[in-house]
């Protein structure tokens, strides 16, 4: 038998935890059968005390607090009246704990430890639950093999992520989550995008700062009155000069002087607000930050000579002057990209990828 050491309850020599307080029990062999001291060892004080010994513990009561061990009850033969007595069970046969009510909640079967419903896995030891189906695979989205993708380029160059464009209609914008819900001038929805063949169309949404797409250094590309472009950080409106026809009794409309003049540009300092504005006529007018008819020094992010506005044949165009950080025209109506194609969204710049 071996006597636990702190309330003295006697066990069965292969218990490794006292029935009568749970301490764990010596289980040096050389003590396995001999009975120790009363006296339990003092063990470890609290920091900054001086260790007490404990005082002695009668073998023949449980410790304060500690719920005294009861075995099942027997007959006694009538002897003892409605009372019974119950003997210490046999040194053969191991005691069976009392059954706790239950919880609801599964036991790990390695460790013992209770598992909360719907667990494939023991949150304590890592144990598979016996008949547990394990979570279905999450499979990576299909992605057609005609799709195309909107890569997000950062401001180093390198690539931020990006977005796949199948062959319906996708919408971004900051509803969108992930890198476009950090931009403040995208708006929710901002532009539907969808993959035809060997190109990408884009389609404004409605949105309030617009899609930029940027055209090709030292091409020119035809622009309408009303157009809007943008290079560094302006933002600049193109509108036809045509004072139009008289009127309808033949009087002609006053105005100021006009003559070799066919277009004014403004900038657009915010929704629907224009600020300065400079006529155009003439061959044209040269947008820069240090040579040009209208320059822009304190804009680090407009060339030296950036862009051209010019006319031909009663047409009007815009030519990149091979800008360092290029030219960017917004999308009127649905436009068609091809690949390798640059798109200015809010603050944010995207290559199109087929």
């Amino acid at each position: 038998m071996i006597v636990c050491p702190n309330c003295g309850k006697e066990n069965q020599d292969h218990y490794k935890f006292c029935l009568g307080c749970g301490s764990d029990l010596p289980r040096a062999e050389a003590e396995a059968t001999k009975r120790p001291t009363p006296t339990p060892p003092t063990g470890i004080p609290a920091l900054g005390s001086e260790p007490e010994p404990a005082a002695p513990v009668a073998q023949t009561e449980p410790a304060a607090d500690v719920a005294p061990y009861v075995p099942e009850a027997i007959d006694d033969g009538g002897d003892m009246g409605d009372e019974v007595q119950s003997p210490q069970p046999p040194d053969d046969q191991p005691v069976e704990p009392q059954p706790q009510e239950p919880t609801g909640a599964e036991l790990c079967v390695a460790c013992g430890a209770e598992i909360a419903p719907g667990f494939a896995f023991c949150g304590a030891c890592g144990a598979p639950v016996p008949g547990a189906q394990p979570p279905a695979e999450v499979s990576a989205p299909v992605i057609a093999a005609d799709s195309s993708r909107l890569v997000l380029i950062q401001p180093d160059g390198t690539e931020g992520g990006h977005v796949e464009i199948p062959t319906s209609e996708v919408a971004v914008g900051r509803d969108a989550g992930g890198f476009f819900e950090t931009d403040p001038f995208l708006s929710p929805t901002h532009a539907i995008f969808k993959t035809e063949g060997s190109e990408v169309t884009v389609r404004d949404a409605g949105s309030l700062n617009g899609v930029f797409f940027k055209i090709t250094p030292n091409e020119s590309v035809e622009i309408k009155s009303g157009a809007v472009f943008r290079m560094g950080q302006e933002l600049i409106l193109f509108e036809r000069i045509d004072r139009g026809s008289a009127s309808p009794d033949g009087t002609e409309k006053m105005g100021s002087p006009i003559e070799g003049l066919w277009g004014r540009v403004a900038l657009i300092v915010s929704q629907g607000r224009l600020g300065n504005a400079f006529p155009v006529g003439g061959e044209g007018v040269v947008f820069g930050r240090e040579r040009g008819n209208i320059l822009f020094p304190e804009d680090g992010y407009v060339s030296g000579m950036h862009l051209k506005l010019y006319t031909r044949n009663n047409k009007f165009y815009l030519s990149d002057l091979g800008s360092s950080n290029g030219t960017f025209l917004k999308v009127a109506d649905e436009m068609r990209l091809g690949d390798g194609a640059f798109l200015l969204m809010g603050q944010q710049l995207f290559r199109v990828d087929l």
